[in-house]
């Protein structure tokens, strides 16, 4: 048992929801039903009535919460008393993202800053949560993030400001087996019965794609539909099915061997931006953050 299952408990509890207390938390609503269920086992009681939607406390939940709450409440207090003792200054950098950050290297570019902002009396903690858009932008938009990487399709709404942080193509992918491969281009018309993967619907990857195939093949054979980039190429490189992706995910993001990247005649391009509300105050070090990874994108083009 730890803290943090202490928290997601409570925050459940709190919401009465468990993808609301996820969103607090900072989690994905399935590893926080991980720590749940994990804590349940370790105690080896049930703490959650799960009926539907609705969610309640168990007797021994209710017994456990009591003594959740006093926990959590004792650690507070030691921590603001240990805080007379700190004098190291602590910082946070919140941020959200699409499931880009290992791809574009993102972790690379922290690595960067974190060698140029070097400062041997402060800490800075970064939180980084990895979300399908929606998701993203939610937590954006209830200030649980201080800024979010997303592809087109966000609302550029005035409250929100916007920097172009990359371009990427996208184009087919297939199996080196594939008579596809053997193509200098790829049209969507020449589309017959293969199986198109396709990453989940709720990527803005799948928006793109789906509205350009149904424009010039109506019943284009989309067999599955899987959640994560690497699933997707694991299949195609075994010739399972071919799929329409990034080629800088394609080239970064894996280290599946057995893939053919093929342009597209007519291009499709996505582009990735970082996104923050016109007046949220950001700490100092987030500030320079956002002003550092606001330079990358001439850089990110070469």
């Amino acid at each position: 048992m730890n803290f943090n299952q202490l928290r997601y408990f409570v925050a459940i509890v709190k919401h009465g929801s468990f993808w609301s207390a996820a969103l607090e938390e900072y989690i994905s609503q399935s590893s926080l039903s991980k720590q749940i269920k994990a804590l349940e086992t370790e105690l080896g009681v049930v703490l959650f009535n799960r009926t539907g939607n609705k969610i309640t406390l168990t007797e021994a939940g209710q017994c456990f919460y009591d003594y959740a709450l006093q926990l959590l409440e004792t650690k507070n207090e030691m921590h603001q008393e240990l805080m007379a003792f700190e004098d190291t200054p602590i910082e946070e950098v919140k941020f959200a993202s699409i499931p880009i950050v290992s791809s574009y290297k993102i972790s690379t570019l922290l690595s960067e800053f974190q060698k140029v902002n070097k400062n041997r009396r402060q800490v800075v903690n970064y939180n980084i949560l990895e979300e399908e858009q929606k998701d993203v932008l939610m937590l954006l938009k209830n200030d649980k993030v201080d800024f979010a990487f997303v592809r087109d399709g966000f609302d550029q709404l005035p409250e929100y400001e916007h920097r172009l942080f990359m371009t990427d193509e996208i184009g087919l992918i297939c199996s080196q087996e594939s008579e596809l491969a053997q193509l200098q281009e790829f049209d969507f018309s020449m589309l017959r019965d293969e199986k198109i993967i396709l990453i989940s619907p709720k990527s803005e990857i799948y928006r793109i794609l789906m509205e350009k195939l149904r424009k010039v093949n109506k019943e284009c054979n989309v067999a599955t539909t899987m959640t994560r980039h690497r699933n997707v190429f694991s299949m195609v490189a075994n010739n399972v099915g071919i799929t329409f992706f990034t080629k800088r995910m394609l080239e970064e993001g894996h280290s599946i061997e057995g893939l053919k990247y093929v342009p597209l005649t007519m291009p499709i391009y996505s582009n990735v931006y970082i996104v923050k509300r016109k007046e949220k105050t950001l700490n100092a070090t987030t500030e320079k953050f956002w002003k550092f990874l606001c330079g990358k994108y001439q850089e990110y083009q070469q």
